[in-house]
């Protein structure tokens, strides 16, 4: 199942997606809903943030080999908070702060937390997540580098795209993930590449963090990174989900 969340006619709703039509429901995805019989054309709809506030956003730090470099690998899932105010949705402005030098994108798988999560299992811990979305975990190196947190450099408004849909029942170890920069490829990269796989990382998050539906688990980003300017246009592509497109300006 395809899962939009958008605007029509001044309404906001959610919907399920198939193929050029949207067939709206009542309420959201994380509680029994129902179709209300209002269909639109996906062309005539904005798409809008999957999930416009999550009450928390977890980002994998070092989850692929092609990005750690030369930093100490991780032996543990090891990730940090982003917050609800950096996301955006498909075609909404990645705004690069004023006094940031460098502003880096990062193409990346992201879980949706279907239902409340503690102390699962490896072998359940799927069972928790609704679907996937793609997500853009936009960092500002400068800061990342120069400050003791990570603050600003992670959750600048903004700093957060994520969609087009929720995709349910897709397998999380298999996924092509493709990352665009004005057309051209700048990141590829396969989810089975993660060191900690989704299911390895619900787990072990929810041993200390609840997990609560509409929660983001942001899962990792592989290789080089590419550098943002004005003008650009950013895009994430991840197999059966679709493509996240984002353009950049100055504040």
């Amino acid at each position: 199942m395809k899962i939009a969340r958008f605007e029509a006619a001044g309404t906001v709703s959610y919907g399920i997606v198939e193929d050029d039509t949207v067939r709206q429901i009542s309420g959201t995805p994380f509680e029994e809903f129902s179709e209300t019989g209002a269909t639109y054309a996906l062309s005539a709809v904005r798409l809008l943030a999957p999930v416009p506030r999550p009450g928390k956003i977890l980002a994998m730090a070092l989850n692929y080999r092609s990005h750690v470099g030369e930093a100490v690998e991780p032996t543990r899932p090891e990730p940090f908070f982003k917050t609800a105010t950096s996301i955006i949705g498909p075609g909404d402005d990645i705004v690069l702060p004023p006094d940031a030098t460098q502003v880096d994108e990062e193409g990346e798988l992201v879980a949706v937390i279907g239902r409340r999560a503690r102390n699962v299992s490896m072998s359940e811990a799927l069972d928790y997540v609704l679907g996937y979305t793609c997500g853009n975990d936009v960092s500002a190196r400068d800061w990342q580098q120069g400050d003791v947190q990570w603050w600003r450099a992670k959750s600048s408004d903004t700093f957060g795209p994520t969609g087009p849909f929720i995709v349910t029942d897709l397998d999380p170890t298999g996924l092509d993930i493709v990352v665009r920069l004005n057309g051209d490829e700048v990141q590829h990269c396969n989810s089975a590449e993660m060191i900690f796989g989704v299911a390895h990382t619900i787990a072990d998050l929810s041993k200390y963090v609840t997990l609560e539906p509409g929660d983001l688990l942001f899962t990792g980003t592989s290789g080089t990174t590419a550098q943002l300017s004005a003008g650009d246009t950013i895009e994430v592509e991840i197999t059966g989900i679709g493509t996240l497109s984002n353009p950049v300006v100055g504040a």
